[in-house]
Order: structure tokens, then sequence, then C-alpha cells
């Protein structure tokens, strides 16, 4: 917090610095246009250097879950379903999790990744899309319920690897979940 206030102070101070020079000198169209364009690009760099600060919060770190490959499910983990179109917890998904995350908060040295998975239905970028809302969901709630958000990951899957391939409703339910694994 004490970098932010600090890159925030520094970039108002560049700002006053920038206009009164400004303001000193008579400067033609040219000059005028230059010091705006310096000034802006300060501004943005100052804006860039805020926003990166604010990364230091250890809950917007997630884990490296680059190798899914090593990533396997956990018995005692259940998958967590979502209605259609649908990326919010229902009462049931809670419960789930609540269960999940005892386990988790059980095994501190584990890195987790939540894959999120949809139905076939829709077009590639809006199901990968929506899966990973659906993995975000998860991961979330996790972290309200204990679990370290810096060892959870996230995925979206979209429409692959199906459980179910028959295009029938109760086949499309069973598609539409979150997997919670673990290395």
């Amino acid at each position: 917090m004490k970098k932010l206030n600090l890159l925030a102070l520094a970039a108002m101070a560049l700002a006053v610095m920038t206009i009164s020079a400004c303001s000193k000198n008579a400067k033609t169209g040219d000059e005028t246009s230059q010091a705006q364009t310096e000034l802006a690009a300060a501004e943005k760099d100052a804006a860039t250097e805020v926003e990166d600060a604010d990364l230091d919060d250890e809950d917007e770190y997630e884990a490296d879950v680059r190798d899914t490959a090593s990533f396997a499910p956990e018995s005692r983990l259940q998958a967590v379903p979502f209605s259609y179109d649908k990326y919010d917890l229902s009462e049931e998904a809670r419960n789930i999790m609540k269960n999940n995350a005892g386990v988790l908060n059980t095994n501190k040295n584990w890195t987790i990744v939540v894959e999120g998975y949809c139905d076939n239905r829709g077009t590639t970028e809006y199901n990968l899309s929506l899966g990973q809302k659906r993995a975000k969901s998860v991961r979330d709630y996790y972290v309200r319920l204990g679990v370290p958000a810096d060892k959870i990951g996230t995925i979206s899957y979209g429409v692959e690897n199906p459980i179910c391939t028959e295009d029938t409703e109760e086949c499309w339910k069973q598609n539409r979940r979150a997997e919670t694994k673990v290395k």
C-alpha cells in the first residue's frame, strides 16, 4: 500500500512540475503540443506503475497451472455443477464446494487447478469464456472459504473433454461443470 501511495504521489508531482514549467515559458503551438504529449505519456506511465503496484496484493495471484497434465483428480473432490448459460454458484454448488474446501484446507501443500467446462451448445469462443468464468467463480468461492488464493489456478476447456457426448439435456447437464484437480 505504501508503494502505491508513493507512486501516486510521484505521478502527481511530475504532473505539477510539467504544468508549471509549461506556464512559465511562452511556447509556440508545436512546443505546447509536444509538452502536452509528454505530460500525457508521463501520466500514462504513472498509471501503469500504479496498476502494476496493485498486483502486489497476494489475492491477485493465481498458481502456475500451465502444466495441466501434472494435475490429477482427487476422489474426495466433487465436480461443481452449473445451470445452462450460467456461471453463478447455486446452493448445491456452494455445499459441494464447502466439502471440497475442507479437503483442500487440510492439504495445504497441494497446488490446485479449477477447470471450467461447458456443454456443446454455443460457439467455441463463447464456451471458452463461459468455462473461464465458471472456473473463476469456483476459485473465488474457495478463497472465501479459506483456501490460499496463490495455490489455485484456473483454466477453461469449453466443450473439450465432455463426460457425455449425447445431445440430450441430461448429458449437457453433466458437461456443465467445474472440476478441481490437485498436484
